[in-house]
């Protein structure tokens, strides 16, 4: 149920499950403050599953340190896992209370932390507001709305999201030495011109793939094949990766294709094609777990390929 006063909020009925939920939780507790302590979080988490659920989030609500039974009695916790986005604490206020304190135990790995007002009765909770971050002592009166709360998740979402995505974009050399690779990327007598391959491989290497990027618009677009040969080192975890540039269709790439590797430092080496160039190419060395991005540039277009060793 919706009631709208000062600020939004929203009432849970704290139904028999809630109840039965919270007192399996203290069934095996004897200290009396520690049990309500525990039961009242119990109800919290409780209330802001369903409130979340009925807005459209999906939880994990019986997988947080909330429902387990060592955690709760070793510690002062009421998180909440909400799918794909993370891990809410859910802090119990009483009738009347005007600051909430948030116990250092809680203070990491949280998106945040919601207040719930229980009732006297403990027959319902309503939702309050929240605060993105932690502090010794949080007012009530400066909770941030309900409404700021589901944008807040929903932007975190959303971020969530891109970087998953981003995350199951890179392309993992280790995987390619191990012999799975993606099968968009191509051996190279698939890709290129059988006059081109005698200037593909001077180097032996453990793996070569190529893969086909295409660059500019309509007329003006061009074709080129960006090539990985990778090398695991015999005394280490590293690798040695060879980079090149070809052109599709073509015996020489236009002038000004530029090359760029940037490191997550920031640090970059590039290439840049000059005119009737066949290939360009850049070498370089890489550890285990080092992240790095290639770009092929040309003009206004320009296309990122993400990789780790």
């Amino acid at each position: 149920m919706n009631s709208t006063t000062q600020k939004l909020s929203f009432t849970v009925p704290l139904s028999f499950e809630a109840h039965s939920i919270a007192q399996e939780l203290v069934s095996e507790i004897y200290n009396q403050e520690k049990r309500q302590q525990v039961y009242l979080n119990s109800l919290t988490v409780y209330a802001v599953n369903n409130y979340l659920r009925c807005m459209g989030f999906e939880t994990d609500y019986s997988e947080g340190d909330s429902r387990n039974f060592l955690a709760v009695e070793l510690m002062n916790v009421a998180d909440l896992i909400v799918k794909d986005i993370g891990k809410l604490e859910c802090l119990p206020v009483l009738a009347e209370a005007e600051v909430v304190e948030i116990s250092p135990e809680v203070w990491e790995d949280r998106i945040g932390y919601v207040f719930v007002e229980l009732s006297d009765s403990l027959k319902s909770a309503k939702i309050l507001g929240f605060t993105p971050e932690a502090a010794d002592k949080i007012y009530l009166s400066k909770l941030e709305s309900l409404s700021d709360f589901l944008v807040y998740l929903t932007e975190l979402e959303v971020v969530e999201s891109v970087q998953a995505e981003t995350t199951s974009n890179i392309i993992n050399f280790r995987k390619w030495l191990d012999g799975v690779v993606d099968a968009s990327w191509q051996k190279l007598d698939e890709l290129l011109k059988p006059q081109q391959l005698g200037l593909a491989f001077k180097n032996e290497v453990s793996i070569t793939r190529g893969q086909k990027i295409d660059l500019g618009m309509h007329l003006d677009k061009i074709s080129v094949a960006l090539v990985m040969k990778v090398m695991s080192e015999s005394e280490s975890e590293g690798v040695d990766i060879l980079t090149q540039l070809y052109p599709v269709g073509e015996m020489a790439l236009p002038e000004g294709i530029k090359l760029i590797i940037r490191d997550e430092t920031g640090e970059a080496l590039e290439v840049v094609s000059r005119e009737e160039d066949n290939w360009i190419q850049s070498e370089f060395s890489a550890e285990s777990g080092e992240k790095f991005n290639i770009t092929v540039a040309y003009g206004d277009s320009e296309v990122m390929k993400q990789f780790e060793v």
